[in-house]
């Protein structure tokens, strides 16, 4: 990779980071339980995250969504493989969603209402966190038929975000 392409990367980074902040740190909020040092360490694991993953995104997908299932996805790994397990969130810290994660919910429900059922419970598993090898075990499928199907099923969002949104 040149440095000019670095430099794009960097660019993205920053403008992603900057427009989903509010997203970022309302997830982090939620899943620290209130902690503020434990939210701190989630959202450094998010930030270091979203640059690891950030060839991964594509201007298809809606970039709320994509930055809240990143987010998502990078603190349950976290969780799974280095704190112990988390506490049980309490009700007025659920109840604090913010507004913008809830949009970002509906336009993920919004696209996958209209996968089939089959392709829906592929992609909640993967959104729940679960890697390609747990997800194969559960469907009863090898892991590469697992990357195919997810390929397919990310193909099929983008598809349908370009025909809902770009009427």
């Amino acid at each position: 990779m040149n440095e000019a392409e670095i430099k794009q990367l960097q660019t993205l980074y920053e403008g992603l980071v900057r427009r989903n902040i509010k997203v970022i740190d309302t997830v982090c909020a939620l899943q620290s339980g209130g902690d503020p040092e434990r939210c701190n360490d989630l959202r450094q694991e998010v930030m270091l995250g979203l640059w690891l993953h950030l060839d991964r995104y594509r201007t298809a997908v809606p970039e709320r969504i994509w930055v809240a299932w990143r987010a998502r996805t990078i603190i349950y790994n976290y969780r799974r493989h280095r704190l112990p397990p988390p506490d049980r969130l309490a009700e007025d810290v659920a109840d604090s969603l913010a507004e913008e994660t809830y949009h970002c919910r509906e336009q993920l429900e919004e696209l996958t209402a209209h996968l089939p059922p089959e392709e829906q419970r592929l992609l909640r598993l993967r959104l729940e966190g679960y890697d390609v090898r747990e997800i194969a075990d559960r469907l009863g499928c090898s892991p590469g038929a697992v990357n195919k199907r997810m390929q397919r099923v990310i193909k099929k969002l983008r598809a349908i975000n370009d025909k809902i949104h770009n009427k």
